[in-house]
């Protein structure tokens, strides 16, 4: 019988951790969630109503207060500010790391030492002192621990959000063990998870997919149905791309054990807590995959000749968009790999013209037109969302272009080109706006975000939580599906 994982999830937020065990299949019960946001933790408690929630700093924790929890993991998101490039980087002498430090303090300390930790933060974190002084207590209690720096897309989502990521395993640790111990950042994931990676298997099989009067290729959704999967390895699959593009090498050291089957393609909604058995698996993406995009029109119904061209984006104006499209994004393109994720349909909400209405930017907004990451439902990449998103522009977060006339894209790219040129936008007047107007631009919704950060569908808000908090949090929050995958790496044997 596998034995249940006791887990204290410390800066627990909205709850992405706790999404993340539930995502993972480990047998696990959260013995306590700690986190002094009243708004974040309003959101946890309506989601998980079962759980232990600790509304006090972690400073206040003690030595004898967490070995009386007999844990075996710790999973934690500290406060991303002291590190972040958009702050003043004070590190260890922000005062919002004081609660880290503490923990740090305790952990060589404690009697009953957790066998497993899991740390999400900001890319920066890995080159402060906070990082070391962490490297340094986890060596102290003798862990054998790896650091990575990833993002969503590398896993096939369409939404860049580089993270640093640190696992570590209590010694002594199999010689098998199914990841190495290195000194350097590891820039993906090992091969032995690949199999879990299902956005990314999805959007191989994405490109398999044509449209019919019914929706999707039902070939494809029965194989979405499917409940095992092979060990597949990118490198291996020469119909896939190679991931390596610059720094996306494999981890040296790590081992290629065909990993148990899986019912791989599932988001598991596991509320028993602790019982895998009893989890309750929906079939997330292949439901949104037998959704039809938007844009499909009975004149654009395909047949198997058009099985190699990819979803969503046989439209008649495909090309030209994407073409067209490119100088409204604020991509900076450091990260090239975007091209094998889902397409971002397959995340937004399927509502009605109302429903959406009240998402449209207002004139005033459309005033920062050239500073906005303009993106459309055929596009594989988002720009990643800050907790400024919906109140602050520039680099918060991406903007739904929801007209799909190119005509209205060249307009309003040469209007940009114009104004980056002149430096005017600030003389614009109405006939400048009525052309940005024409694209429809619209804010993504707090759903829409939440399945870019991987949150499971049961996932939702309490009804006196506003928008702005909504997405306030949600900027806070992690990316369920990676720390899952990486939750799976760290347990396994």
């Amino acid at each position: 019988m596998t034995e249940i994982i006791r887990v204290l999830e410390l800066y627990s937020g909205i709850g992405g951790m706790h999404c993340a065990l539930q995502d993972s299949g480990i047998k696990y019960e959260v013995v306590a969630a700690i986190d002094v946001n009243t708004t974040a933790n309003k959101i946890y408690r309506h989601n998980f109503k079962g759980t232990y929630l600790i509304e006090n700093g972690i400073e206040k924790l003690t030595v004898t207060q967490i070995d009386r929890m007999k844990i075996d993991m710790i999973l934690m998101s500290p406060p991303c500010q002291p590190f972040t490039r958009v702050g003043k980087k004070l590190d260890v002498d922000d005062l919002r790391t004081k609660s880290f430090l503490h923990l740090l303090d305790l952990l060589p300390q404690l009697t009953h030492c957790p066998s497993y930790i899991l740390v999400e933060n900001v890319k920066g974190f890995e080159e402060s002192q906070t990082r070391d002084l962490l490297i340094k207590a986890l060596q102290k209690c003798q862990f054998h621990l790896q650091e990575f720096m990833l993002t969503p897309l590398q896993f096939g989502i369409p939404n860049s959000r580089l993270r640093y990521y640190m696992i570590a395993k209590r010694l002594p640790v199999n010689p098998n063990y199914s990841w190495s111990n290195t000194e350097q950042l590891c820039y993906s994931v090992p091969s032995v998870v690949q199999p879990y990676l299902r956005y990314k298997i999805l959007c191989d099989t994405e490109k398999r997919c044509y449209h019919t009067d019914k929706g999707a290729n039902p070939d494809m959704i029965s194989m979405l149905s499917s409940k095992k999967v092979e060990t597949i390895s990118v490198s291996q699959n020469s119909d896939r791309e190679n991931i390596s593009e610059s720094k996306l090498d494999e981890c040296t050291g790590c081992t290629k054990n065909k990993c148990e089957e899986e019912d791989w393609m599932f988001v598991s909604h596991n509320d028993g807590e602790g019982d895998s058995s009893k989890t309750n698996k929906e079939p997330v993406l292949a439901k949104r995959l037998k959704t039809k995009h938007s844009c499909d029109t009975e004149k654009e119904k395909h047949s198997n000749e058009d099985d190699s061209k990819p979803l969503c984006c046989m439209c008649d104006n495909e090309s030209r968009l994407m073409e067209e499209s490119q100088l409204l994004r604020q991509d900076d393109e450091t990260e090239t790999y975007h091209g094998k994720c889902l397409h971002l349909q397959h995340f937004l909400e399927k509502q009605s013209t109302e429903y959406f209405n009240k998402y449209k930017l207002p004139d005033k907004d459309l005033k920062r037109f050239i500073v906005m990451d303009v993106v459309f439902p055929c596009i594989r990449k988002t720009i990643c969302f800050t907790k400024r998103y919906g109140h602050y522009m520039e680099g918060a977060g991406s903007i739904i272009q929801m007209s799909t006339e190119a005509e209205d894209v060249t307009g309003a790219c040469q209007l940009k080109k114009e104004a980056v040129e002149k430096k005017n936008n600030k003389n614009w007047g109405e006939k400048e706006i009525a052309i940005i107007r024409k694209l429809q631009l619209r804010y993504f919704t707090p759903r829409e975000i939440a399945n870019l950060l991987c949150f499971p569908e049961t996932f939702d808000f309490p009804d006196n939580v506003s928008t702005i908090q909504k997405n306030r949090v949600l900027g806070n929050s992690l990316n369920v599906h990676v720390v899952s995958v990486l939750i799976r790496l760290l347990t396994m044997k």
